[in-house]
């Protein structure tokens, strides 16, 4: 890799210990993307899965907070969000862990390198988002998508350790989608038909993630509806990774890139799937199977839910019991669950006998432990992410409506 003169000077240890470890390890990761040099970058967002980081990956954070101040200075502004576990609803899910204590040592360490702590996703609440064309450096593949899809700024997948690097020389390697020519659309995909809520549109995208599963495809879609709702599309977008570690996607006519076909093929001839019908949709989502089973767990969440969903919610749970059998989770960020107290429909959920839980998602919160201390096997999510995440856990998901997830939690059963 071609290094600059700043770059050189950290490898030296001019910039102190934490630039020099940063600079070697990205530079390991440069070379082995044919990364021809670095690009600066001003937003990094690293997750603060407790699961993931473990507990050798929070003894090294640690030991970077021990280093004095001008051994470790920051030259990006980093974020860290899912901040702050429900500490009674965790108690309920895994009596067994301290999971709230354990996730503030994650938070705890981080804030004392400098890094700011939001309890909400990144990639869809407002926390400092980069401009069009901008580079920057992000570990959640939701939250990376979506950068890269929806607001036109430039990542790949990050990994946990690339993140925190890149906080401390505020570059990452140029490769991947840093580049116009992976950018492009690599194959041409139709919808004949408008989803009509977020678990259609999740089904979508894992369609198109299974057939294509590649980093490198860039699916082109048209839809048609003339213009999705944000949501709608994170849920497709968020299930191509899923399903297909797809990290980038162009909507015609919506996204940033893709005002038109000509835009995003660059008038190069491009693969192509077969149109998707509503039949593919419905057949996906029959699959999971499940009905008439007795439902264990309800789990509303990834991504957690705003105030118009869980007034959704609120709504259908109004004047109903959830079946004493089951158990509902709606999962939202802090700051969202005080606006839904303040509101009323806290109450309404808890009335009704669900959980309003903040913190980290269902799927990252150790669920496979959750699963064998509680002895559940069917769970029902609106999410066709946690159905693909959660069945390598020991789950039999089954993805649905919202509508269908409540009036499921309600009969105890997976209802038609």
């Amino acid at each position: 890799m071609k290094l600059s003169s700043l770059e050189l000077a950290m490898l030296d240890g001019a910039h102190g210990r934490a630039a020099q470890w940063a600079i070697e390890y990205q530079q390991r990761v440069g070379e082995f993307f044919d990364a021809a040099d670095f690009v600066p970058v001003r937003l990094v967002h690293i997750s603060t899965d407790r699961e993931t980081i473990g507990d050798s990956g929070l003894r090294f954070i640690e030991e970077l907070a021990e280093m004095p101040p001008a051994e470790r200075k920051p030259r990006a502004s980093a974020f860290a969000d899912f901040r702050g576990f429900d500490e009674e609803a965790f108690r309920f899910l895994l009596p067994g862990r301290d999971l709230a204590g354990e996730s503030e040592q994650a938070v705890t360490a981080l804030g004392r390198l400098g890094i700011a702590a939001s309890h909400a996703y990144v990639n869809d609440h407002s926390v400092t988002a980069p401009a069009f064309g901008e580079a920057c450096g992000y570990s959640g593949t939701p939250s990376v998508i979506y950068m890269n899809s929806f607001v036109g700024a430039r990542c790949n997948f990050e990994a946990g350790p690339s993140t925190l690097a890149a906080f401390f020389t505020g570059r990452v390697p140029r490769y991947g989608f840093h580049l116009n020519q992976a950018r492009r659309a690599t194959h041409a995909i139709r919808l004949d038909f408008t989803p009509k809520h977020v678990a259609e549109w999740g089904a979508v995208g894992a369609i198109i993630g299974r057939k294509l599963n590649s980093y490198w495809s860039v699916p082109a879609i048209e839809v048609a509806a003339a213009r999705p709702a944000v949501l709608s599309l994170n849920h497709m977008a968020l299930n191509l990774a899923s399903y297909g570690s797809i990290a980038m996607c162009h909507v015609i006519g919506v996204t940033p890139e893709a005002p038109d076909w000509q835009s995003v093929t660059a008038g190069q001839r491009i693969g192509t799937l077969d149109t998707i019908t509503r039949k593919d949709v419905r057949d996906f989502l029959d699959s999971w199977g499940g009905v008439g089973e007795a439902v264990d767990v309800v789990a509303l969440s990834t991504p957690q839910l705003g105030i118009v969903e869980i007034g959704e919610v609120a709504e259908l749970l109004a004047g109903r019991k959830v079946h004493p059998d089951t158990t509902l989770l709606v999962y939202a960020p802090r700051e969202v669950k005080q606006a839904a107290a303040a509101i009323g429909y806290a109450k309404a959920i808890a009335d009704a006998g669900g959980l309003l839980v903040h913190g980290h998602d269902f799927f990252a919160t150790f669920a496979k432990e959750i699963r064998e201390s509680h002895g559940w096997q069917r769970l029902m999510t609106h999410s066709v992410k946690v159905a693909n995440i959660c069945e390598g856990y020991g789950y039999k998901p089954t993805p649905a409506s919202i509508r269908r997830c409540i009036d499921s939690a309600v009969a105890g059963k997976v209802l038609p």
